[in-house]
């Protein structure tokens, strides 16, 4: 027989048949409250009775209070439609797998955003060091190959110097200019990709002058930058001063290759494969997290529903994670501790 201490909710198991008489007094081991528990005398007629009610009319003819006047049955009988209606319907508010596709979601936009930054940032500048390499290592060895042909004004290998080397990939142009500024050799490797009128501007007019403007070298030094547009088309300029010789050497590089290289990579099947991995790897732990977690908890819920309905001799089985399973474990004890209030209430009639 379980008994209860009515103070600290202690639960005791006594053995009815070690009760001498018809009740025994004892102190609770926790709160050294007096328990005094009644001896049962079973009644044949009285446990057939209780066997036809079912457990929902237990829970209403049981669920007055001493001292109380009993309701009536009409009322009775709206309040348990009423408690029916409420188990049976489902609660408000937003499922834990909203929330946790809402965390994935944030989760790989904020991978994804992160990636996109860190790209973005670190490898144009990257790229451009390697264009700057490139097109000084160009330069250099174009500048070194037209020297003594301009010591002995040998203009025609100039040209042939400077058209190889606006041959080479990637190059947009390579142009000589000599001591008093003036272009002596410049070729374009490829006018189809400018502008109409610019190419026809070439054509006409010969080497355009805001080339050698645009990044003039100043007096004593050794080399210089500039990025423009011409034509339509991104330039990185190079210019190496032809020293004991007069003059410079420029040398052009398309940077919209290098814009368009860096699109092919953020667009490449590569980059879509590791977005759709991590998105994969996102939803297929968003299904484990949300099974683990809402699953019990769907379980526990009915569980609890027919309880509450007046099946008290359901079993409720914790699964699931540890906090769960904890709150399952406190459903079974508010489930003996109700159990074991409606016996004693029936017994005290």
């Amino acid at each position: 027989m379980l008994v209860i201490c009515e103070e600290c909710a202690k639960k005791y198991n006594i053995d009815e048949n070690r009760i001498k008489g018809d009740r025994a007094r004892f102190s609770c081991l926790e709160c050294g409250h007096i328990i005094v528990v009644e001896k049962p005398h079973p009644d044949p007629d009285t446990e057939a009775a209780a066997e036809d009610r079912t457990a929902e009319e237990l829970v209403a003819a049981d669920a007055t209070a001493p001292g109380e006047s009993s309701r009536s049955g009409s009322a009775a009988d709206e309040d348990r439609k009423r408690a029916s209606a409420r188990a049976g319907a489902k609660g408000r508010g937003v499922p834990i797998g909203t929330y946790l596709l809402v965390a994935l979601a944030i989760g790989f936009l904020t991978i994804t955003g992160v990636m996109a930054y860190l790209y973005l940032q670190y490898i144009p500048e990257l790229m451009n060091r390697q264009v700057d390499l490139r097109t000084t290592d160009i330069a250099i060895s174009f500048s070194g190959s037209v020297k003594q042909p301009l010591l002995v004004r040998n203009y025609l290998l100039v040209n042939k110097e400077a058209e190889r080397t606006s041959r080479l990939p990637g190059v947009a142009y390579a142009a000589v200019v000599n001591k008093r500024g003036i272009v002596v050799a410049g070729f374009f490797s490829d006018l189809s990709r400018f502008s109409p009128d610019f190419a026809r501007q070439v054509k006409e007019k010969g080497f355009p002058q805001e080339i050698v403007r645009g990044n003039h070298l100043a007096a004593g030094a050794g080399a210089g930058d500039q990025v423009f547009v011409l034509g339509g088309q991104k330039l990185h300029d190079k210019a190496i001063a032809l020293a004991d010789v007069g003059g410079e050497v420029h040398v052009g590089i398309y940077l919209s290759d290098v814009d368009r290289a860096i699109r092919e990579v953020l667009l490449s099947p590569t980059t879509f494969s590791l977005l759709g991995l991590v998105l994969f790897s996102g939803i297929l732990t968003f299904f484990l997290i949300a099974r683990s977690i809402s699953r019990p908890l769907q379980e526990l819920t009915e569980v609890v529903n027919r309880i509450s309905l007046g099946e008290l001799d359901l079993s409720v089985e914790p699964r699931g994670p540890r906090e769960v399973r904890e709150l399952a474990h406190a459903f079974e004890r508010m489930q003996y501790s109700i159990r074991a209030a409606l016996e004693r209430m029936r017994r005290s009639r």
